[in-house]
């Protein structure tokens, strides 16, 4: 299976990384943007184990990584990341948000 990390998504890290690195460390911010990582490789393992997040977009599917969520799309022989957002957003106007960004 493929595997491709949206330009969105890639945008999302820098900025997690940005934030926590000023608000913390720079460590602390490469070990949260590794624990966010490290899960892409099991969401290929298993792409199936993120949940259904159907009411946000059609086929979207969503797997956690701490206080964060991972947005993903499956499509024939592909997983897409699309999105990083903080648990504590709202998702659908954090999805709104990034369309406009586009």
């Amino acid at each position: 299976m493929r595997f491709r990390i949206a330009k969105s998504a890639r945008l999302e890290l820098d900025e997690i990384f940005a934030a926590w690195s000023e608000r913390a460390t720079l460590q602390v911010a490469e070990r949260l943007i590794d624990g966010i990582t490290e899960r892409f490789w099991l969401i290929r393992r298993f792409p199936q184990s993120g949940k259904l997040a159907s009411h946000i977009a059609p086929g979207l599917r969503c797997f956690p990584a701490g206080k964060y969520l991972i947005y993903y799309s499956l499509s024939p022989g592909a997983l897409n990341i699309l999105h990083i957002f903080h648990g504590a957003r709202d998702q659908r106007q954090a999805f709104r948000a990034a369309k406009k960004d586009l």
